[in-house]
C-alpha cells in the first residue's frame, strides 16, 4: 500500500463524499418531527336538527359552515412548534348556542393521556364528546365552555 500520508488523504476524501451525499439528500439527516392533526366533527344532534358551526384559530377562520344532521366535517393543521395551537368552534342549533375549544395542543397533542392525530368528537346537545382511542367510544365527554375571551 502507499504512504500514510495517501492513507489519511484518502480517509479525508472518503468522508467528505458522505458528507456531500448527506447534504444533498435531506430525507437521510434527522428532522424534528411535526406531524399534521385532524379534527373531525360530527352533527350527533337528537332530533335529526342540521347544525350551524363556525371554527377559528389565530391564523385560521374556516367561516360559518352548516352541517346535516348525521354529517361530518373535517380540517387538517400542524400544530405550533411552540404548543400553543388552538382551535375554538361554536354551534348553533334551533335556540342553543354553544362554544367549545375544538382543539388545544397541551391537551390533544398525540403525546397526551387522551391525545390524537386524528381528534374526533361528536356534537352532542349537553356537550362534545371525543372518541377515546382505549376504548374505541365517544365517551370523552368535557362541558360546553361557557365563555370565552381571546385568551382561550
Amino acid at each position: 500500500m502507499g504512504s500514510l500520508a495517501e492513507l489519511v488523504a484518502l480517509i479525508i476524501i472518503m468522508c467528505t463524499s458522505v458528507t456531500m451525499s448527506l447534504a444533498q439528500n435531506p430525507m437521510a439527516s434527522p428532522k424534528i418531527e411535526n406531524p399534521n392533526t385532524t379534527v373531525v366533527i360530527y352533527n350527533d344532534l337528537e332530533g335529526s336538527w342540521p347544525m350551524s358551526y363556525h371554527c377559528v384559530s389565530r391564523d385560521v377562520d374556516f367561516g360559518i359552515r352548516r352541517m346535516p344532521s348525521g354529517g361530518s366535517w373535517s380540517f387538517e393543521f400542524r400544530p405550533s412548534v411552540s404548543g400553543d395551537t388552538k382551535f375554538i368552534c361554536s354551534f348553533a342549533w334551533r335556540l342553543a348556542y354553544r362554544y367549545f375549544r375544538i382543539y388545544i395542543q397541551e391537551r390533544d397533542q398525540e403525546s397526551a393521556v387522551f391525545g390524537c392525530k386524528r381528534c374526533e368528537w361528536k356534537i352532542r346537545e349537553d356537550g362534545p364528546c371525543k372518541l377515546n382511542k382505549k376504548t374505541g367510544m365517544f365517551d370523552l365527554c368535557p362541558p360546553w365552555d361557557s365563555q370565552l375571551s381571546e385568551n382561550n
